[in-house]
C-alpha cells in the first residue's frame, strides 16, 4: 500500500506535534480521506522525510506528530536544472510547473516574452506565485521528491538574460535551430532552459539570447506547443545526462 506524503515547510523534529494548514487538512481529509490508522510520511525544507501520525481531528483543526526519520535513496536529479518558461495561460503554466517538478527541475522562473499572451497584474502576483508553489509542493509529494522546486516571480526578458549563470549550460528552444541536444555535451551539471510562448520567441529575442550565451536547440521536425516543448526538453536532458532511463 502506497503511503501518502505531504510537504511541511521549515524543519521538522521527531516527537514534536505540528498544526496542519487548511490546505493540508483539505488534502488529507477530503482528497485522501485519510483515517487515524493510516500511515503518513512528511518531508521538510531540509529534504528529510519522517513517519508521522494524525492526532484526533477536530472539525477545522488537525495536527500531526512526527515520528522516526525515514532514510531514502536519493530521488533528486544529479542535474541542477532551471526552467524559464515564457509566461502563458493559467492552465498551461500550472501544467508546466507540475510536470517540470516531476521531471526533477531545481527551479522555475517564468519570463515575460514579447509574445506572451498572459499578463499578470501586480496586485495578483503574490496569489499566483503562492498558487505555483502549491502546485510544486503537491507534485513533489506525489512523485517522491524530497525537495520542492523554487518558483519565482516572473522575470522581464532583460532580467532573465542579465542573470549571472557563470559557466552553466544555457539553451533556448527553437524549432528553427540547427543544433540538437544529442549532439551536445554540457560543460556543467547546472543547466538553464528558455522555452518560448505560444507564438514563439521573436527573431530579436533569439539574437539577444545568443549574445547572452544561450545555445539554440531544436527538439525534432515538429513544432511543439508552449506547454509541450519544455517538458520534452527536460525529458531528453534527463535521459541523456540525468537520471531518466531511456
Amino acid at each position: 500500500m502506497r503511503i501518502p506524503r505531504i510537504y511541511f515547510p521549515g524543519h521538522l523534529e521527531p516527537g514534536v506535534e505540528y498544526d496542519l494548514s487548511p490546505e493540508q487538512i483539505h488534502y488529507l481529509r477530503n482528497v485522501l480521506r485519510l483515517t487515524l490508522d493510516r500511515p503518513l510520511q512528511v518531508f521538510d525544507d531540509a529534504g528529510r522525510e519522517y513517519q508521522a501520525s494524525l492526532l484526533v481531528p477536530r472539525p477545522r483543526h488537525m495536527r500531526i506528530r512526527v515520528g522516526d526519520f525515514v532514510p531514502l535513496p536519493t530521488r533528486e536529479s544529479p542535474l541542477h536544472i532551471w526552467l524559464y518558461p515564457a509566461l502563458t495561460q493559467t492552465l498551461k503554466m500550472d501544467w508546466i510547473i507540475e510536470k517540470a517538478t516531476e521531471l526533477g527541475v531545481l527551479g522555475i522562473r517564468p519570463v515575460r516574452a514579447q509574445r506572451s499572451q498572459a499578463r499578470l497584474p501586480a496586485g495578483r502576483e503574490p496569489a499566483r506565485i503562492a498558487h505555483w508553489k502549491s502546485i510544486a509542493q503537491s507534485a513533489a509529494a506525489q512523485c517522491g521528491r524530497t525537495r520542492v522546486p523554487v518558483c519565482t516571480s516572473p522575470l522581464s526578458w532583460e532580467e532573465c538574460l542579465a542573470l549571472d549563470t557563470g559557466s552553466d549550460s544555457r539553451f533556448i528552444l527553437s524549432p528553427d535551430a540547427s543544433e540538437h541536444l544529442g549532439a551536445y555535451t554540457p560543460p556543467s551539471t547546472s543547466i538553464h532552459i528558455l522555452a518560448g510562448p505560444e507564438g514563439g520567441f521573436t527573431h530579436e529575442e533569439c539574437q539577444q539570447a545568443s549574445q547572452a550565451g544561450y545555445l539554440a536547440i531544436r527538439l525534432g521536425p515538429r513544432t511543439l506547443r508552449t506547454e509541450t516543448a519544455p517538458l520534452v526538453a527536460l525529458s531528453v536532458i534527463q535521459a541523456l545526462w540525468g537520471d531518466l532511463v531511456p
